[in-house]
């Protein structure tokens, strides 16, 4: 696929960080949009969603690398609207999401994988996000973009944990969840969907 860049906006508005900074520290600044590269694709962001991981950012506490003056957050849902040279699997008008980790296509996690959207990488919180072709995934057209937006992360994070070591969960297992968090949300819907029983805990701090 040759490159198709007209489409590109004459500017971009992006939230910036410093991890540690908090909310307080975000900043939303207008740039010019940066052409896709080789193998890289435009993405108009419609929609992000908010996870834990994003407050870690924020705080400081997040457990991968986070580089200065990052753009946060990393779950997020758009229209293709440009691609650079080679592209192959997307072309603009395309409805996608990106994944956590880019350079993570299949096998075990490997430290070269782990530099992720909104941490080691400008994440989602902007209206252009310039992505690898091989970090985008379809929506199926009965997904919304704010419904799409929110896999990413919390989504896959349960899938991996019912699906990701040996068999997996099968018909008749039970699955305890707790909390009401993203994960555990989408744990219950996915364990129900894979058949299993499912028990869900949660809590309050009244008494």
């Amino acid at each position: 696929m040759t490159a198709m860049t007209a489409a590109l906006p004459s500017s971009v508005r992006s939230y910036h960080v410093n991890s540690g900074d908090g909310i307080e520290g975000l900043s939303l600044r207008t740039r010019e949009p940066r052409t896709p590269g080789l193998g890289e694709v435009a993405v108009m962001v419609h929609a992000v969603s908010l996870s834990f991981r994003e407050l870690l950012v924020l705080r400081g506490q997040y457990v991968l690398p986070v580089k200065p003056d990052v753009i946060p957050v990393s779950d997020g849902a758009g229209q293709v609207i440009a691609v650079g040279p080679g592209v192959q699997r997307v072309r603009p008008g395309d409805r996608v999401t990106a994944t956590l980790f880019p350079q993570w296509l299949d096998g075990p996690l490997q430290p070269s994988y782990l530099p992720q959207l909104g941490g080691s990488l400008d994440g989602m919180l902007t209206e252009l996000a310039v992505l690898p072709e091989q970090a985008l995934v379809p929506i199926p057209d009965h997904l919304s973009y704010a419904e799409a937006a929110t896999l990413p992360c919390a989504a896959v994070t349960a899938w991996n944990a019912l699906t990701g070591d040996g068999p997996g969960i099968q018909p008749g297992y039970t699955v305890l969840t707790t909390g009401s968090g993203g994960v555990s949300l989408f744990a219950v819907q996915l364990a129900k969907l894979l058949g299993a029983r499912v028990i869900a805990t949660t809590g309050r701090t009244e008494r």
